[in-house]
């Protein structure tokens, strides 16, 4: 492809102006196949020039060589220093050149370079999911959902939300409760990203679960929080009423995840607590009972299968 470049920019090359201008683009070719990154740089600002002057301006291979470029000004960076915006701008570009022309070659190598954005701005979103530089994992998957968009037109973009929200939603629930007091945003932040997954997709176990789990651990926390002071019956009173409107808040979330994952210890355990601190007993002995069938049918389980190896 590079040869090809070459080649079109030495065919192209006139006098005046149109000589200048093409020339930019040659030169452009040779920063970018350098290592260093100032040339990189340089050609940015070259192929910028070409991309706006009336005899260059339309030519798909202006607009190949401008996405090529940001791509590499994307990628040449570590995840945390990644700017999105050459990304988009590499994105645009490519896909400016497949309008311009779109022959089966020129188009094969521009969604090449729509690929090769995809798997870094997958690969940013990632190691950017941190308590520091999150807002990068942000807008890669703002980013990435174009592409892939671009790239999959038939593919269900709600599939795709649905998977990278929820993976949201767990960094930041874990953050969140390695040092609830110091990580107080994040919980807010999992709330967010979960709530987007249940609007795509209400029957998801996990969201309904991991939100039922989220309001449940609010109420525990207030509670644990407060006994070390000394308040007076109407402060205690406050707080056991706020504890129990987070109880309730969680109790619709983890029935859901109940009903549609009836054999999930987890969520029996949860049930139970959770009707406890409502007061309603019988259900929370319920639910208790269930979780407790489940650890005998598991412990029974386990028992045959030493037999049956004792046997053999």
């Amino acid at each position: 492809m590079y040869k090809k470049i070459v080649v079109f920019l030495l065919l192209s090359l006139f006098t005046g102006v149109i000589y200048a201008q093409l020339d930019k683009l040659r030169a452009a070719y040779i920063f970018t196949t350098q290592q260093d990154k100032l040339n990189l740089d340089s050609a940015r600002i070259l192929i910028n020039e070409a991309s706006v002057f009336p005899e260059t301006m339309n030519d798909a291979q202006t607009w190949y060589f401008r996405g090529f470029i940001y791509k590499e000004l994307f990628k040449r960076k570590q995840a945390a220093s990644r700017e999105a915006k050459n990304a988009e701008e590499a994105f645009k570009s490519c896909r400016k050149s497949i309008e311009l022309d779109s022959t089966a070659d020129n188009k094969a190598n521009n969604v090449q370079i729509i690929k090769s954005l995809s798997a870094l701005s997958n690969n940013t979103f990632g190691e950017t999911l941190d308590t520091i530089n999150y807002p990068k994992a942000l807008e890669c998957l703002a980013l990435q959902k174009k592409l892939v968009k671009f790239l999959k037109p038939a593919a269900s973009m709600d599939s795709i939300e649905v998977n990278y929200e929820g993976i949201m939603g767990s960094y930041f629930q874990m953050i969140y409760e390695k040092n609830p007091k110091k990580n107080t945003k994040f919980i807010n932040l999992a709330e967010e990203a979960y709530n987007k997954v249940l609007i795509l997709e209400p029957k998801n176990i996990s969201a309904n679960y991991n939100m039922g789990i989220i309001y449940y651990n609010q109420a525990v926390s207030l509670i644990m929080n407060k006994l070390d002071y000394d308040f007076d019956l109407a402060t205690l009173n406050d707080i056991q009423d706020e504890a129990l409107s987070w109880f309730k808040k969680s109790l619709p979330y983890m029935e859901k995840a109940y009903q549609l994952n009836p054999r999930r210890k987890e969520t029996l355990i949860g049930l139970s607590g959770i009707y406890y601190s409502l007061h309603e007993n019988d259900k929370s002995q319920q639910f208790q009972k269930l979780s407790q069938d489940m650890d005998g049918q598991i412990e029974k389980k386990d028992n045959q299968k030493e037999i049956d190896k004792g046997n053999h």
